[in-house]
């Protein structure tokens, strides 16, 4: 899978665009994006699923034009969203969050029994409403809707908002094994440096909806210029 950006801007209001020219490739492992609140993290996310039309610009998936679908068309193009807050279905069942995510994309859920295995605390509560497990369950629940859907890029909006340090390393673990065994892109907005660091092959800083730099996380001068850029170390 390749994702190609190219000169892209969108905005919330007609007229106001956040998210200016941005321009990036990403392929099988793990991009991420960093900045400070109002940076333009979570218009890029939600332009980039389709839930926000460009303004201009190009979004191009394994040289497939796809800048003019919408949300629906781009799940079944095989781009999933994890949206900011994780935004499960707090009624339903976990069981019930999987199915009607793989409905969605128009799958058929055989998918379920490999997420419980990956995500075991999810065979675990299965049968529990999703409004009963902790953050950190939720955010793996969230990750698993969109797993189900069997994904090509799946982008996470601020996965590790309000977790404690030990669910961002179980984190961290998690979504490293999901690259591994799913093959797949991962594109991260955050704000957590250590987790990016820990994960992604790019880091790229935003400020003002544009890009300030791409970081190499390879390289031990680039992690220091991320740390130093960022972190305030």
């Amino acid at each position: 899978m390749k994702l190609e950006v190219s000169g892209l801007r969108s905005g919330y209001r007609q007229g106001v665009d956040v998210v200016l020219g941005a321009e990036f490739t990403a392929s099988t492992g793990a991009v991420g994006f960093i900045g400070r609140n109002g940076a333009g993290k979570t218009c890029l996310a939600q332009t980039l699923s389709g839930a926000i039309k460009a303004t201009a610009g190009t979004v191009t998936l394994d040289g497939v034009d796809i800048t003019g679908q919408g949300s629906r068309e781009r799940v079944r193009s095989g781009i999933s969203l994890v949206p900011e807050g994780r935004l499960v279905f707090g009624q339903l069942s976990v069981r019930e969050n999987l199915e009607v995510a793989a409905f969605a994309a128009g799958k058929r859920g055989e998918r379920l029994s490999r997420i419980e295995e990956r995500f075991p605390i999810l065979r675990e509560k299965r049968d529990r409403p999703a409004a009963s497990m902790s953050g950190g369950e939720q955010q793996l629940l969230a990750i698993g809707r969109a797993i189900i859907q069997e994904p090509a890029l799946i982008i996470l909006d601020e996965p590790s908002l309000g977790l404690s340090p030990i669910a961002v390393d179980n984190l961290t673990e998690s979504l490293r094994g999901i690259v591994q065994d799913y093959e797949v892109t991962l594109i991260l907005m955050e704000q957590n440096g250590e987790l990016l660091t820990g994960l992604c092959d790019e880091v790229i800083l935003m400020d003002d909806g544009e890009f300030v730099r791409s970081l190499d996380m390879s390289k031990d001068e680039d992690q220091q210029a991320l740390e130093a850029s960022y972190l305030g170390l």
